[in-house]
């Protein structure tokens, strides 16, 4: 039997606790990537804090000795609906999530 408040995965839902929230609005992580231009990149969602960390540390050492390097590179909690309908190159959207304080909910 599963520990109270364990997640369960089953391929379109994840249960909490007894509460159903189909996955793709999972709460999480996402890595948000900063350009010199402006641009951003968002990707990388995990709903796991201890991926979310190590996927970090891997793409800031991955662009460090690069000739090209982003600006920043954070973490930012949002859910797996937005990090998928992110574009994929040159977004400038002002609404995406980009603050790593924002709440979850």
């Amino acid at each position: 039997m599963d520990a109270p408040n364990a997640i369960a995965g089953t391929g379109t839902d994840l249960t909490l606790a007894g509460d159903v929230t189909p996955s793709e609005y999972a709460w999480g992580y996402a890595i948000r990537r900063e350009w010199p231009d402006g641009a951003h990149d968002l990707f990388g969602f995990t709903p796991d804090t201890h991926t979310a960390i190590r996927r970090l540390h891997r793409d800031r050492s991955f662009w460090r000795g690069g000739p090209v390097r982003p600006t920043a590179v954070y973490l930012v909690p949002t859910n797996a609906a937005e990090v998928d309908g992110h574009p994929v190159d040159g977004c400038r959207r002002s609404e995406c999530p980009d603050s790593p304080q924002r709440g979850q909910r």
